[in-house]
């Protein structure tokens, strides 16, 4: 796994799938999201590898551009430069649900960070981002969103 930073987007797979959805046609990208963060949700709790991990969490970061908070998670120079279509309330529920997944369940990513010593930042971003995707950084919470 190449990664140069703590942020959803700072490594060789989150950075390779936003390269997909810029060469995907616009009314494909909401179903790429959809399908990298469902990849995760529907493991079962089996073990999450660190490549469908990553895609998920840059997925996640992704669905919250458009949230209260939501730019913190994004990266002009990894994040897809594409023009995304207005990401659905069930999408944004989902990521929300896999990111709290991926901090509290077996993975290849958090056990990475866990003994890594950029780890409580990591940590502390995937909080931050689950708060931003569950409504947490909004007086609106997000099911009320839209």
């Amino acid at each position: 796994m190449g990664r140069w930073g703590h942020h959803p987007l700072d490594n060789d797979t989150a950075a390779d799938f936003s390269g997909d959805l810029d060469a995907a046609p616009e009314s494909s990208r909401i179903e790429m999201l959809r399908a990298a963060l469902s990849s995760v949700a529907r493991s079962g709790g089996a073990y999450i590898d660190g490549g469908r991990a990553e895609v998920a969490i840059a997925a996640a970061a992704i669905a919250a551009s458009n949230l209260v908070g939501g730019e913190e998670f994004q990266s002009e120079v990894w994040g897809p430069e594409c023009d995304m279509p207005r990401v659905p309330r069930d999408v944004v529920l989902l990521a929300a649900e896999v990111i709290d997944l991926l901090l509290n369940g077996d993975n290849d990513v958090k056990d990475d960070w866990s003994g890594d010593p950029g780890g409580a930042e990591w940590f502390a971003m995937m909080r931050r981002l689950h708060r931003v995707l569950a409504g947490g950084d909004s007086a609106t919470p997000a099911g009320q969103l839209w």
